[in-house]
């Protein structure tokens, strides 16, 4: 087989990887639980100079819904949260301290106070709710027309290319192309389902706590009365 041929269609392979690489890490950025990826486009102005989040601080989650930040300096807990703020201003911000058993040199142990970032996704309400999906959405109407259009321009390719090729190299290659299309068409739709899927929940979660909470404010009117 022609090395064009493997080359033609390891191309188009590394940009369908691409695209649902791409959709993946938007989803990730439209956060409904703690997803610590999405700070990885933050940036954060440290002596005048601009840093990422791992050179600024240690994440690490705290349940489904939370992680924290520390700062590797305390004195960079401002422009930390600053920089998350103009990221994802939607995340709620806390200030926080915790003891933590250290080991020093010497082999010698001793508790320090460690202050962090709180960041707590919000709720996911009616509002949110509809933007999310609307925004993932888009994200993966985009997602299949760039991968529409990388198979629409690399099939007639790979076509002209085979042109007098063994017919056992053509089946092959229709064969891998058909398996291509599915595996990448198959991890783009998986991956929306999921994050759907996580919305929903979320949804339904604050829609329980909502009419609990009319259920507890009513009694609480009834007692009163």
């Amino acid at each position: 087989m022609k090395r064009s041929v493997i080359n033609k269609f390891e191309t188009m392979e590394k940009q369908l990887s691409s695209y649902v690489a791409q959709t993946s890490y938007r989803y990730m950025n439209l956060c409904v639980k703690a997803e610590a990826v999405a700070l990885l486009s933050a940036r954060f102005n440290i002596q005048g100079e601009e840093k990422s989040i791992e050179d600024v601080a240690m994440v690490s989650k705290k349940g489904d819904y939370q992680f924290m930040a520390v700062p590797k300096f305390e004195e960079d807990m401002a422009p930390l949260a600053v920089g998350i703020a103009m990221k994802h201003p939607e995340f709620k911000q806390e200030y926080g301290e915790q003891n933590v058993d250290v080991t020093d040199e010497e082999g010698k142990s001793q508790t320090v106070k460690v202050k962090y970032l709180l960041l707590t996704m919000p709720e996911v309400d009616d509002n949110r709710y509809d933007a999310l999906k609307t925004a993932v959405d888009a994200a993966y109407k985009q997602c299949k027309a760039q991968m529409e259009a990388v198979i629409k321009r690399t099939e007639p390719e790979l076509n002209i290319l085979l042109k007098g090729e063994d017919q056992n190299d053509v089946d092959r290659v229709n064969e891998a192309l058909k398996k291509s299309k599915k595996t990448w068409s198959d991890q783009r739709d998986k991956l929306y389902d999921e994050k759907i899927q996580e919305i929903e929940d979320a949804h339904e979660k604050w829609i329980v706590k909502q009419a609990e909470e009319r259920r507890s404010s009513r009694r609480s009117e009834s007692m009163v009365e």
